[in-house]
């Protein structure tokens, strides 16, 4: 069984090829022609984290149609918790 989020947002989009660098550390995109503030860790801080977890983290948008995050975890059973 896996517990799962979703994030939605209506901002404008990321582009393909910003979707492939998005949980690399470090990266930090372009909004509207202009470097977005940040250091460039949250999302593949994230990425870690689920990944350490056994899970998965992904992202779907298209530009202009806004944004959807999502990551699932798999959940313990009462005997996998001793």
């Amino acid at each position: 069984m896996k517990f799962s989020v979703k994030v939605e947002d209506t901002g404008p989009g990321i582009s393909e090829a910003e979707q492939q660098r998005l949980f690399t550390a470090y990266y930090r995109g372009e909004g509207d022609g202009q470097r977005l503030s940040g250091l460039g860790l949250g999302l593949a801080l994230c990425k870690t984290l689920v990944e350490l977890h056994g899970g998965q983290i992904w992202v779907r948008s298209q530009p202009g149609k806004g944004s959807t995050f999502s990551f699932s975890v798999p959940l313990a059973t009462a005997s996998q918790r001793g």
